[in-house]
């Protein structure tokens, strides 16, 4: 097969966008496999996205580049090896070789990647998971609470804004779905001009003051059930055109 072919592009300009939540709280490994040997040692404040495995793992997406020149065979992440962020800065070396869950574009020297693997729950950042950030802020939320009390969490977790039909507005950050090999909704905020109407989330979100209602087995939506029928079919519109853009994709 040609390398040319071996590069897996999908929809090139997400990759240009920050795709994490959590972060490393110091010095972890990360093997291949729940019960592998360590492939990979991250560095502290190494960015990622991930999902709930088992009491004591969760997978990981990590997203690096690597110098296209240390690939073999230009698709395998060879020992000693070093990573690198967005903006070039280390986040890891390769302790045992592997190859990379994707290989995307190659810019100048550098390969973009996309790693998978398994990762100790102690080694997120307890401090910087948008969940918990959020449920601390409901907490404290009006009922009818407006946009700029959540501007700082929007900016800090990258969330993407979209304008959407008549007055509505939406936020959203995404996490693996690591069959199909792409991102998902993880969270997407919608507000009604300023103001907060609805939450849909896919991870555990406290809430005290809005109205709370299951969507199904995976995801969930928090509303302001002061709001019309009609607005509450507004919201959930938007949220299912979200789902179908990266089902399609």
């Amino acid at each position: 097969m040609q390398k040319s072919k071996l590069y897996i592009v999908i929809l090139l300009s997400l990759w240009f966008e920050p795709i994490f939540a959590e972060r490393t709280s110091g010095f972890c490994s990360m093997s291949e496999e729940e019960q592998g040997r360590e492939v990979l040692s991250l560095f502290p404040g190494t960015e990622f996205l991930c999902q709930s495995k088992s009491p004591i793992r969760n997978k990981v997406w990590i997203e690096a580049w690597v110098p296209t020149r240390l690939l073999y065979d230009g698709l395998r992440l060879t020992e000693k090896t070093k990573l690198y962020n967005q903006e070039r800065k280390a986040i890891g070396k390769v302790s045992y070789s592997f190859n990379p869950m994707q290989l995307l574009e190659v810019s100048d020297s550098l390969t973009h990647i996309i790693i998978s693997g398994y990762m100790p729950k102690g080694c997120t950042d307890l401090r910087h998971v948008p969940e918990i950030e959020l449920s601390n802020l409901l907490d404290k939320a009006e009922n009818n609470e407006r946009i700029k009390f959540f501007e700082a969490f929007l900016q800090k977790y990258s969330f993407v804004k979209t304008i959407e039909n008549n007055d509505y507005t939406s936020y959203l950050i995404k996490e693996p779905e690591f069959v199909q090999q792409i991102l998902v909704p993880r969270i997407l905020m919608v507000f009604y001009k300023t103001e907060l109407i609805a939450i849909f989330h896919t991870q555990e979100v406290r809430v005290k003051k809005y109205d709370s209602i299951e969507m199904g087995s995976q995801y969930k939506m928090i509303y302001n059930s002061k709001f019309s029928e009609h607005t509450k079919q507004e919201m959930v519109a938007i949220y299912k055109s979200k789902l179908q853009s990266f089902q399609e994709n």
